[in-house]
């Protein structure tokens, strides 16, 4: 009854079907939270950057985290690839939780090398979060839902930009700018917790990684209907070689009759101009 409610009032913006709402709604509440969380750490790392080293050395960090990123990017890939898909993103999740929560430690403590540190995380910590979540909706939906759904849910991540800058500028005069970073940390946890219960919802998440995210019924599923794809595939083409071959044998029983009709009306015509007189010829 709410499940048809709620979808009545999202179907101006998007088609669920019924077994969709859930994870859609989960997967709006994912990159809502993560873009918020991301929001509200990304004007953090340039203001503890630019009061500890000044403006003019941030173009210079910025090409060496260029480098540095590609090269922890490419270890991330090659950690990714021997995991379980379904595991990688909470992990990551949960991990991005813990460095802030380090970071809270470290700007109380340590110099000014961590507001360089810092800048570098929250470079990593926008490609890891933009990436992860595509990754995942890519690894649920297939092509058709993905025309109905992407929109819906990619639109809570504009609404999450929009909400971290706002609660930023609202609240970091009363909070300080250290404690928002706990802020942050509280919902990546949130961001996964939802990553887990989307994971365990959906049978297809985490099919990327050679079937090793897949629990043992889904790849069983999944390899069930490929050999439906396979032998639908294999019984077309069969029909398919029948009807050439019928056709085949039609054309040829034609021309046959033809070519036996004509050679029947040669002997015909010879015969007719023997038995004509020799004057008429």
């Amino acid at each position: 009854m709410v499940s048809n409610w709620v979808r009545r009032v999202l179907s101006p913006v998007v088609q669920f079907r019924e077994s969709e709402l859930a994870t859609g709604l989960m997967m709006f509440a994912y990159s809502f939270l993560a873009m918020t969380a991301y929001n509200v750490v990304k004007p953090i790392t340039r203001s503890k950057f630019i009061s500890s080293l000044g403006a003019d050395t941030l173009p210079y960090v910025q090409l060496a985290a260029g480098l540095l990123i590609g090269v922890l990017m490419q270890g991330y890939s090659v950690l990714v690839a021997r995991l379980p898909r379904r595991y990688v993103a909470p992990l990551t999740l949960a991990g991005m939780s813990a460095l802030l929560v380090g970071f809270w430690f470290l700007f109380r403590t340590a110099g000014d090398w961590v507001s360089v540190a810092f800048y570098l995380m929250g470079l990593i910590l926008g490609l890891l979060l933009i990436s992860q979540f595509w990754t995942l909706a890519n690894d649920i939906y297939d092509a058709r839902q993905a025309k109905r759904v992407f929109g819906f849910i990619g639109g809570g991540s504009s609404l999450g930009g929009m909400t971290g800058a706002g609660l930023t500028a609202l609240v970091v005069s009363r909070l300080g700018t250290e404690n928002l970073l706990l802020c942050s940390a509280a919902i990546l946890l949130l961001c996964a917790g939802l990553v887990t219960l989307i994971a365990r919802r959906e049978a297809a998440a985490g099919r990327g990684g050679a079937g090793r995210g897949m629990p043992p019924s889904a790849s069983a599923s999944s390899s069930a209907a490929s050999a439906s794809r396979q032998s639908t595939g294999a019984e077309a083409a069969r029909r398919e070689r029948r009807r050439d071959s019928v056709t085949i044998a039609a054309t040829g029983s034609s021309g046959s009759t033809s070519s036996t009709s004509n050679t029947r009306a040669w002997p015909r015509s010879a015969n007719a101009l023997r038995r004509r007189p020799a004057a008429s010829i």
